[in-house]
């Protein structure tokens, strides 16, 4: 039995909401060096990096650590409030509710935590550090959101929404019943009886059987995000120059220096989620969609649960990302320290999005229907041989 009451992730609703306000307006972080002294702000890694002529990776690292995590918390605050005191339209409730769940994969304040934690291993070599207050508002937003996605209970909400049976439709005049199948919602997961383009009898978005284009657009996000792989690794992606000499780090050069200076825990967290984990992506999404194509029977099971894997742990690989944009906003102290974002941060930037839009558009459904089809004709193929062979002779008495 569901519990519908709404108090508690109402409450972590807004706790986020404060936390994130103060967030945004005050400094999280303050270094000084060389006589030099610089601060920054959420916003301040963006703007630097829009400065340095990177718009793409500072428009990027603005939405997943701004943009996104105040739309999401937004969202839950205001349907959860219109729940509790009825002030609000159900129906402008479900506009907006419907946008949680696409939103909430690009909400990454965690993983922004986890890329000033790679930033603060740099900058305490080369500075003083202050860590400010909004930092730990910064934490406690993280422990909100992790909380509310605990204790959210999305199936709740939308049923709480639901109008009643004045919401329900029955499939389009222009269809038969006979016709008509049972279509999950990829908005609020409530299964219809209904045709192709009809509407959820809850949300009232249009149906779809399965993801459209599905295998071609994931192919092609795949297949972009190998190309920009190769450059991601090769090329620096950022450059750290100082009095003595100018510095180009990869992917792996940064990786290495946490070893070497016996961060090994924080050096291997790196090493899964910004080298690891792309090529799993890669290789795991490639794999899917060539055995689904195939129309392999095979593994089932454990390649549904592999999608799954690779849809959580996608937005991890933003760690290195998060971390350029923190070092190139406070590592300004002109010929004594600088950094600089290079090519090879945005096309990491590149792999990482296009990686997580490949697994979004992917339907792990269609490994399962292809492969009933190939078992579908595969039996109706020896029903036929079946059928054309000779009855077998009598034997004589």
């Amino acid at each position: 039995m569901r519990s519908c009451s709404f108090e508690l992730p109402l409450a972590l609703a807004l706790s986020g909401a404060l936390f994130f306000t103060y967030a945004v307006v005050a400094p999280f972080l303050e270094i000084s060096s060389h006589g030099k002294f610089q601060l920054a702000r959420l916003e301040t890694g963006p703007t630097e990096l829009a400065d340095q002529g990177f718009l793409i990776v500072s428009f990027l690292v603005f939405i997943v650590s701004i943009l996104m995590p105040g739309a999401k918390l937004a969202i839950a605050l205001v349907t959860l409030f219109g729940l509790e005191t009825h002030l609000l339209p159900r129906n402008l409730l479900k506009d907006i509710f419907r946008w949680y769940e696409p939103i909430k994969p690009w909400a990454m304040v965690d993983v922004y935590l986890l890329g000033f934690l790679v930033a603060y291993t740099r900058l305490a070599v080369i500075a003083t550090v202050h860590l400010d207050t909004a930092l730990y508002a910064l934490v406690g937003l993280a422990m909100c959101v992790v909380a509310g996605n605990a204790f959210l209970d999305t199936e709740a909400v939308w049923r709480a929404l639901d109008t009643g049976p004045a919401a329900q439709k029955k499939p389009c005049a222009s269809h038969g019943m006979a016709e008509a199948r049972l279509i999950g919602c990829r908005t609020c997961g409530l299964v219809n009886l209904a045709v192709q383009g009809d509407h959820c009898r809850r949300c009232e978005v249009v149906l779809e059987a399965r993801k459209p284009a599905s295998i071609m657009r994931s192919w092609a996000y795949v297949i972009a995000a190998a190309i920009f792989y190769v450059p991601a690794n090769v090329f620096p992606v950022m450059t750290i120059s100082n009095l003595v000499r100018t510095q180009d780090y990869t992917i792996m050069g940064g990786i290495f220096e946490l070893f070497d200076r016996g961060l090994w825990p924080l050096g291997v967290l790196v090493f899964f989620a910004s080298f690891l984990i792309p090529v799993v992506k890669l290789m795991t999404l490639a794999y899917m969609l060539i055995n689904t194509q195939l129309q392999s029977e095979e593994h089932l099971m454990g390649r549904t649960v592999a999608y799954r894997v690779v849809e959580f742990i996608g937005r991890w690989s933003m760690i290195d990302v998060f971390m350029i944009s923190i070092l190139v906003a406070l590592v300004r102290f002109g010929v004594f320290y600088n950094v600089h974002a290079e090519f090879g941060a945005t096309c990491f930037a590149a792999v990482v999005v296009l990686t997580m839009i490949a697994a979004i558009h992917f339907d792990p459904r269609l490994m399962w229907d292809r492969a009933a089809e190939h078992h579908a004709r595969a039996n109706a193929g020896i029903d036929i041989r079946a059928a054309a062979s000779p009855a077998p002779a009598l034997e004589r008495v």
